[in-house]
């Protein structure tokens, strides 16, 4: 039977709020509207205590404040989060030192995006009270991270690492503000290898050669992933943008043998034929007498980036080249493998129509490409209202928030991109470890 008038004497004012928070305990389960009435009362018989019920209070002021702590965290878990603040802060005024009751109040104003500063002295609060509170040192790292406070968020989740044994989200947390950050790829291969997780560490064999261009890490991935395509590739890239054409065959022919439809196999073979270039001189690269490309020269330049960035800096004024180009985009059509080359042409500020025409994401990726990241977030974020469907827009939407620092966001939105069709060999560098 409900519980709905005044109290009786002061003894029998313990056994009153242990039978509410029972009762709140089970309509939770089954009527939740109910439950949450039934647990406020809890606040309320505490809050208008007559003397005697307040000298109850302090006698059995343990039990009270556990009490106060299930009450608080059912009527969270109801979605009641205002009034389950009350409930800690009421712990707060009996328990000054309650390091739960600091820290439930720092956590619920976070996930309303609420007293963001007030939030903060709480967890600070939480932490002063117990220095090895990770959970609190973790909040507020989250926290800096969302307001782009980068150097205070790697400092709160470098300290949460002291104490905490998910060492490993830490890190990628770290990552997530900094994907560059040596020591957190350094601490993360070492884990993984460890655990004895050769693919993950491989992963980060790769990611740590591409930043440093060292062959050295590959060769170290690929101890222990000897037939991966990406660490192969890798190895073949650098061995070629050296001048060993010979070594990087080898390479080449493995990749070929175990991902014959690899796209970029037309690049590395591509490069593997070319004649020696120009070398730079003290005045920079010389291009005088350079003939324009002839259309087969411009497809396979198409699918190889670097070289096309090279022709659109020296040929990008010429309307013939202009032309060619845009016949070429034409008779491909709207193919996802062209979305690197879309982005170089973007960047070199050239308007084709056959842009215009295959891909409506243009506007964004120009934005994104300017470094306008908010405005190529509006865009794309307009297009998945109208088209769900979209692999491009999840595409771009992944890199915005990776750079952004949300890499959970990212992870959901490449997920998204890659199950609609985004080919994995395309997604950019800096995304490689969310794919793996």
């Amino acid at each position: 039977m409900p519980l709905l008038g005044r109290r009786g004497p002061s003894t029998t004012f313990m056994q009153m709020l242990r039978d509410l928070l029972e009762q709140g305990r089970n309509e939770a389960k089954t009527n939740p509207n109910n439950a949450k009435v039934t647990l406020r009362k809890i606040h309320r018989l505490i809050s208008d205590a007559d003397q005697s019920e307040k000298m109850a209070i302090e006698e059995n002021k343990k039990e009270v404040i556990k009490i106060l702590l299930e009450a608080g965290e059912l009527l969270f878990e109801l979605s009641d989060k205002d009034k389950s603040i009350d409930y800690f802060e009421k712990v707060k005024e009996l328990d000054p030192k309650n390091v739960k009751a600091w820290y439930e109040i720092g956590r619920i104003l976070i996930s309303q995006n609420l007293q963001i500063p007030y939030a903060i002295v709480n967890l600070k609060k939480a932490i002063e009270l117990d220095p090895t509170n990770y959970k609190a040192m973790e909040l507020l790292g989250d926290l800096f991270r969302i307001r782009h406070e980068d150097s205070e968020a790697i400092k709160w989740y470098r300290e949460a690492m002291k104490y905490s044994e998910n060492k490993i989200e830490l890190l990628d947390k770290i990552l997530a503000v900094n994907p560059n950050d040596m020591d957190a790829l350094n601490e993360k291969l070492n884990f993984y290898i460890l655990k004895g997780m050769k693919e993950e560490a491989a992963m980060i064999y790769l990611q740590l050669a591409l930043s440093k261009n060292s062959l050295d890490l590959v060769d170290e991935g690929l101890k222990l992933l000897p037939n991966n395509p990406q660490l192969l590739k890798a190895k073949a890239r650098m061995l070629l943008s050296m001048g060993k054409k010979s070594e990087a065959q080898q390479f080449i022919e493995k990749v070929e043998k175990l991902a014959p439809d690899d796209p970029e196999l037309i690049i590395l073979k591509s490069q593997m034929e070319e004649k020696e270039e120009v070398a730079e001189d003290l005045f920079g690269e010389l291009t005088f007498g350079e003939e324009e490309p002839d259309e087969n020269t411009l497809m396979i330049a198409l699918y190889d980036p670097p070289t096309l960035r090279k022709h659109l800096k020296n040929f990008g004024s010429n309307e013939s080249f202009r032309e060619k180009l845009d016949r070429l985009l034409s008779s491909i059509g709207r193919s996802m493998d062209l979305l690197p080359a879309v982005e170089e042409i973007l960047k070199a500020c050239i308007d084709l129509k056959t842009i215009e025409d295959f891909f409506p994401e243009k506007d964004g990726i120009r934005a994104f490409v300017s470094g306008d990241k908010d405005s190529a977030e509006k865009f794309f974020n307009n297009i998945v209202q109208k088209d769900q469907k979209n692999p491009v827009a999840w595409y771009y939407k992944a890199r915005i928030a990776n750079e952004k620092g949300n890499k959970f966001a990212a992870k959901n939105f490449l997920s998204m991109a890659i199950r609609l069709g985004y080919p994995k060999e395309l997604v950019d560098p800096s995304l490689l470890e969310l794919v793996s």
